[in-house]
Formats: structure tokens, C-alpha cells, sequence
């Protein structure tokens, strides 16, 4: 994938491979097996995709997206009142 400008996309401001997976219904088998992958891939200081399963740790997601500071600063000025905020976000892209 061409190199973009979007501050939370896996090719912010890099030419980037993506490895897609179709999965079957089974979560637990998903869940037991992306921590090889994410391992294996780990050298490559991956970007994982926000709308993907992955199981990356949330400090090592976050240090991997240069601007995403920018985007909490811009995340609690549009939502002050994090009514689109979830456990997700907490984890991920706590609120500033």
C-alpha cells in the first residue's frame, strides 16, 4: 500500500505490506494463534489495523503511530464528553 497522510492508518507516511486472514467462526482458535503471528512479525514493528483482531500490547500500538497524540488532542476537543469513547478506546487510545 502507497505511503498516506492519515494519522491513525498502518501507512502513515510508509510504503506498507498488509497480510489479511479470512478467518472461520472460531474466536478462540484466532485468539490462540495471533500472538505466533504478531511474534513473528514483531522485527518489522507492524501497524496493526484498527478494524482487525490483533493482540498487540497497547503501549507497543501506540508507540508505533507517530501522531497519534494529535489525534487524542483532536479525539477529546470534537468529543469532550467521550460519548463515543469505549473499552476499546480506554485501552488503546486512552482519552488525554
Amino acid at each position: 500500500m502507497a505511503l498516506d497522510d492519515l494519522w491513525l492508518s498502518p501507512s502513515y507516511q510508509q510504503d506498507s505490506v498488509a497480510i489479511h486472514f479470512t478467518w472461520q467462526r472460531r474466536p478462540d482458535e484466532v485468539a490462540a494463534v495471533l500472538p505466533a503471528i504478531e511474534d513473528a512479525l514483531a522485527p518489522f514493528a507492524p501497524r496493526p489495523h484498527w478494524g482487525k483482531v490483533f493482540t498487540v500490547a497497547p503501549d507497543d500500538v501506540r508507540a508505533r503511530y507517530p501522531r497519534l497524540d494529535d489525534f487524542r488532542r483532536l479525539a477529546a476537543e470534537m468529543d469532550p464528553a467521550g460519548k463515543f469513547r469505549n473499552e476499546f478506546l480506554d485501552r488503546y487510545l486512552p482519552a488525554l
